[in-house]
């Protein structure tokens, strides 16, 4: 999992680099700009969601049992 969310963060620099890069080139007129940023915007905004619900998976405890188990230990039979 690590190295995913790793992967993932590697990959979220490059992105901010090349949109840094877009920007800063004064060559290119804004309106280009706007459609060559877009799907690098939509995919750094699928991997920020993709790395949030990664982590959550990674730190939620899982419990394994049956229902059975949870009803004793409630106290019901």
């Amino acid at each position: 999992m690590e190295r995913v969310l790793e992967s993932i963060d590697a990959y979220l620099k490059d992105l901010e680099k090349e949109m840094l890069r877009i920007v800063d080139d004064q060559t290119i007129p804004l309106a280009e700009k706007n459609r060559l940023m877009e799907p690098i915007a939509d995919t750094k905004k699928v991997l920020v969601r993709t790395k949030a619900e990664l982590v959550r998976i990674r730190d939620k405890e899982y419990v394994a049992g049956c229902g059975m188990a949870k009803l004793r230990a409630e106290g019901k039979k």
